[in-house]
């Protein structure tokens, strides 16, 4: 029964349905001023949370369960990946709730040093929340990359231009091939990879006939570097670097006009891309297969990448 009907009901239950002796108005809403109804229409802003740490858990399940509970409690959405190597995630929320959740995680000593990269989303970057236990927080497939042994040297970001401007140094992005097209540091070189699985092939392909050289690696925020350096050192590499925190601590601390970061950085959530002082970038996700491609001005549709819009012809 909609609002009308509800009224009708109301007058002929009262025996008025020709006279009315009084009828009591409701006061009138003065209309929201055009700045007011334009902030209600914009979503919330969002904190988001990307961190990770590699240390050994005994009680994955019961971990699981307990931060399930926790986020679903306070409306946090985003992906937390737990192993028996440690935990990877990528949350949104308010920033109270975002600040319980980390709270919570840091009150347990296995989480007392957890490093959390923070950012800003126009209301949810994820569609739902996935609480998830993994044989590996992060994808390769080699036991002996083993972070919690040896990684290779973190670099700061307001180090970093110089040690990969120095030409005798080999510059190595580790992220998948799609994601290199986005943005990628100068000189950098890329892998052609697919999959993250794929490294130690171009490693073997590519990068064994030198284990002496100074070699400098970055991914989105770190976590891929740590296995990837792991990896390199126990092949016996000795000289080899890794950018702090990732090309999201980079664009966070050190300036645009400083930067040798060209494009955006990108990531995987509903914002797709984004740019220097980790704002939302001008990608999105092509309507046929989900590659990344650069927002047109315009707002036509249907939006494809350049392969996709070949075929679609």
């Amino acid at each position: 029964m909609d609002a009308s009907d509800d009224g009708r009901q109301g007058l002929l239950r009262s025996g008025l349905s020709c006279h009315f002796t009084a009828i009591r108005m409701r006061p009138l809403k003065r209309p929201m001023p055009n700045d007011a109804l334009q902030a209600a229409a914009l979503p919330p802003t969002m904190t988001v949370a990307a961190f990770y740490k590699f240390v050994a858990i005994d009680d994955v399940t019961a971990l699981q369960s307990r931060l399930h509970d926790l986020c679903v409690e306070k409306a946090i959405k985003g992906t937390i990946l737990l192993s028996s190597e440690g935990i990877n995630a990528t949350v949104s929320g308010t920033v109270q709730s975002i600040d319980v959740l980390i709270a919570t995680l840091k009150s347990d000593a296995r989480f007392a040093g957890l490093t959390v990269k923070l950012s800003q989303s126009e209301g949810y970057p994820f569609g739902r929340l996935k609480v998830k236990a993994k044989p590996e927080i992060v994808t390769f497939g080699i036991p002996s990359a083993n972070p919690s042994v040896a990684t290779g040297a973190l670099v700061e970001p307001e180090d970093w231009n110089a040690l990969i401007s120095d030409p005798d140094v080999l510059v190595i992005d580790t992220r998948n091939d799609y994601e290199v097209e986005v943005g990628t540091f100068a000189r950098a070189q890329n892998p052609k990879t697919r999959a993250f699985n794929e490294f130690p092939d171009y490693v073997a392909r590519e990068l064994s006939a030198d284990k002496q050289r100074r070699i400098a690696m970055f991914c989105t925020g770190g976590i891929r570097c740590e296995k990837a350096s792991a990896y390199l050192i126990n092949e016996g590499f000795e000289n080899v670097y890794q950018l702090h925190g990732g090309i999201l601590n980079y664009l966070a601390r050190v300036p645009s006009d400083e930067s040798l970061w060209r494009g955006e950085c990108f990531v995987f959530d509903e914002r797709v891309a984004l740019r220097h002082g980790v704002e939302q970038g001008s990608h999105a996700l092509c309507e046929r297969c989900g590659h990344p491609v650069r927002r047109p001005e315009t707002t036509a549709r249907p939006l494809l990448c350049a392969a996709c819009a070949e075929s679609h012809a």
